[in-house]
């Protein structure tokens, strides 16, 4: 009997047709981080009272699409909103759904790293909120095949108010690819005594290749001060949305009860295409010219 050998694997190197591996041109992933910019806008609704929002987030368009579905799901990602019903004593509208704050900001651009906590105080006591703006200037790492993929990395902000103890206020891991400088903003709501202090900690390992990148660096923070105008005997509604879903300034619609006309509805409409419209001033102008802009302005269609 007859016995033969196979031999199995990935080719040999002999003879003329060479040998080695073939050649593989590295990959680069796509940037997946994009730095957020948002619209602040103040909306009045109606002038005098009224009972509200005929029915949440589902009486609320934005370019003809509801904020809110039938179903409770959304629409829209990374807004806020806050109505006022128009009563005398109501109360003003805050940040971030707010417009026209007093916003100071003071610049840091420290690196900070594991093991080194970069610390600000705030010591004026008007001061409602900070915003603390975090550089990266990449976020990425090349393996050993020379594909450029994305990375993470992980920081921490802790709050001390009138020296009584730090406290973890927020814990944030950043994980994607930028190629180039990715900002990200946290909003600090105080409700302690001053003077208050911010601490800036990277919880990740510092890198320790040259082939990652995952710096971050504490750009600025921001001392910001509600207005606290509460405009009395006018219903309001604040509203903070992102500049990213929309490719221009949104149509908004919203859908209210006029006080004393239930069941009625009365369908309240702000519509920046009118040629009276205020943002059509801005013509072409960069969406991002409507941040911190406030706009009090509105028509109530009679019920």
């Amino acid at each position: 009997m007859e016995n033969k050998t196979f031999i199995r694997g990935a080719g040999g190197g002999g003879g003329g047709k060479g040998g080695g591996r073939s050649s593989r041109t590295p990959i680069e992933a796509d940037d997946t981080l994009q730095s957020e910019q948002f619209a602040n806008v103040l909306d009045l609704l109606c002038e005098g009272e009224i009972q509200g929002l005929d029915d949440g987030g589902r009486s609320i368009f934005l370019d003809d699409t509801p904020v809110q579905n039938t179903d409770g799901s959304f629409n829209f990602q990374n807004f806020a909103i806050v109505v006022r019903n128009g009563t005398q004593g109501q109360s003003y509208i805050p940040a971030p759904a707010g417009a026209g704050n007093i916003e100071s900001e003071q610049n840091v651009g420290v690196k900070v790293e594991n093991g080194t906590p970069i610390t600000r105080q705030i010591t004026d006591t008007d001061v409602d909120r900070a915003r603390v703006t975090i550089n990266v200037p990449a976020l990425q790492r090349i393996t050993n095949e020379g594909d450029i993929l994305g990375n993470s990395v992980s920081l921490r902000i802790d709050i001390q108010y009138n020296g009584g103890g730090y406290n973890t206020y927020l814990s944030d891991t950043i994980s994607g690819k930028s190629s180039s400088l990715y900002q990200r903003d946290y909003i600090i709501n105080f409700d302690g005594a001053f003077p208050v202090d911010i601490r800036v900690i990277r919880t990740s390992a510092n890198e320790s290749s040259t082939k990652k990148s995952s710096d971050i660096f504490w750009s600025a923070y921001t001392e910001i001060q509600d207005e606290k105008l509460r405009y009395p005997n006018s219903a309001l509604m604040g509203m903070r949305f992102s500049a990213k879903q929309f490719s221009s300034v949104p149509t908004q619609v919203f859908n209210s009860r006029d006080e004393g006309k239930d069941p009625k509805q009365c369908d309240c409409r702000y519509d920046n295409t009118s040629e009276e419209s205020p943002i059509q001033e801005l013509g072409t102008a960069p969406f991002k010219l409507l941040l911190g802009l406030m706009i009090l302005r509105g028509a109530c269609m009679t019920c």
